[in-house]
């Protein structure tokens, strides 16, 4: 009861800490988002108001003061008034302030002037707290969180562009919230059960341990018993045929026959006990089933990766057939040792190539992996799947021997060989997934 209870108090800490901070980066998250929503909104007010100033400046060395105002409107909607000037200085200033959105633009040059006004384009920017246009110095807009300020490059019209925002804290999505808080239960309580389960495992194992213990000892016991009915027909045959070999000498063939049927009936005592025996230590059947062959390989491939010089080695792969009918762990442990091996033969040389391929040939799949290694020598081809050969400097002989074994019960085989321009070439054999 105690045990459960930690687990339940552990789970709800887990659970408060971890939902509290992905509610607060998410929320952080939302705010981020005003904020690049009220940027992106500025820049598009800027870049229209721009256009609209560079418009003025394009258009007012054209004009001539006796053009149709209400035409010119038509295209340029912020012009207000068209107006000759007498006698004005070339010198004088281009722009005269009337208020913060409206000012006239002179052209010395053709004594004309426009008024120009600008508050359509600022007031549609009605999401800002405070949005103004400055002809002057800006100053600084305290009141909000959030300011953007931008200066246009016009010659004649060097105005400031201000606005500023304040974050509406509480106008955000509280859905996702909620999702994130029943989502990381889930995930918690998940974690929880998973982690009690292998708690209740590991004190099953430790039960399980006591009783292996005494299945050892029973085991022991068993198999000197074993031993023991095992020696008497031994013994027996033994006797036998010493006795038919001497009346063999002495020309009784029907004393030999009879010795020799006696310890044919002793060895089949032998073999009854042995069958027996084995009956009890036998293994169950594997179940073969749908194996991608590409994900295989990209897992065996995830397992080396990190191994000492395999970034020096280009491993490639051209799969026809996919799907083939085997036990998942078996052939990735297959694929791995044929991969590593091909991998340690080519690390001397500094770099290398692994390349494996399948296809389709009726029923079966035929998977090949080649290298650019030294290959096998004669005596490796004949003997490579015997246990405990190796040519390999501290190898233990095991690997090939391992494969062949695991192709077998996967009614598979497994077939070496050298590549005709040099390499090792391997040709695993399954059964065709159809």
């Amino acid at each position: 009861m105690t045990t459960k209870r930690a687990f339940l108090l552990r789970g709800l800490a887990t659970w408060l800490v971890v939902s509290l901070l992905c509610c607060a980066l998410l929320y952080a998250e939302q705010i981020r988002r005003q904020y690049w929503q009220f940027d992106r909104a500025f820049t598009s007010l800027f870049s229209t108001i721009n256009t609209a100033l560079t418009q003025n400046e394009s258009v007012i060395p054209v004009l001539s003061g006796d053009d149709n105002l209400a035409r010119l409107q038509q295209k340029f909607p912020q012009i207000q008034a068209l107006e000759k000037t007498i006698a004005l200085p070339l010198n004088a200033p281009r722009v005269e302030k009337l208020s913060p959105t409206s000012y006239w633009l002179y052209n010395p040059y053709r004594q004309i002037r426009v008024r120009i006004n600008l508050a359509p384009f600022l007031y549609s920017a009605s999401h800002f707290s405070t949005v103004r246009l400055s002809m002057t110095t800006p100053s600084a807009l305290q009141q909000e969180r959030w300011h953007w300020t931008r200066q246009f490059q016009q010659h004649f019209q060097p105005f400031t562009l201000q606005a500023s925002a304040t974050p509406q804290w509480f106008a955000v999505a509280w859905l996702p919230h909620l999702l994130i808080a029943l989502g990381w239960g889930v995930i918690v309580c998940l974690l929880m059960l998973t982690l009690w389960g292998r708690k209740q495992q590991q004190s099953d194992r430790q039960r399980a341990d006591y009783y292996q213990h005494a299945r050892l000892n029973t085991l022991g016991e068993m198999a000197a018993g074993v031993v023991h009915e095992i020696n008497q027909p031994l013994t027996a045959t033994q006797m036998w045929l010493q006795g038919g070999m001497r009346q063999l000498d002495n020309g009784k063939s029907e004393e030999v026959r009879h010795a020799m049927r006696s310890a044919l009936t002793q060895t089949q005592r032998i073999s009854e006990l042995l069958t027996r025996f084995r009956a009890h230590l036998s293994q169950e059947d594997v179940t073969l089933t749908a194996v991608n062959l590409p994900q295989s390989w990209l897992r065996v491939g995830n397992l080396l990766e990190h191994e000492p010089g395999t970034k020096l080695i280009r491993i490639t792969h051209a799969f026809q057939a996919l799907e083939i009918r085997a036990d998942h762990l078996w052939l990735e442990q297959v694929l791995h040792n044929l991969l590593n091996n091909a991998i340690q033969a080519q690390l001397s040389r500094g770099k290398g190539w692994v390349h494996i391929t399948s296809e389709a040939e009726g029923d079966r799949v035929r998977v090949t992996l080649t290298d650019g290694g030294p290959g096998f020598s004669p005596e490796a081809l004949k003997l490579a799947l015997m246990p405990l050969y190796t040519e390999r400097e501290g190898g233990l002989g095991l690997g090939l021997t391992l494969c062949e074994s695991l192709m077998t019960r996967m009614n598979g085989s497994l077939q070496l060989g050298n590549r005709p321009d040099g390499g090792a070439e391997i040709n695993l054999w399954f059964i065709r997934e159809r």
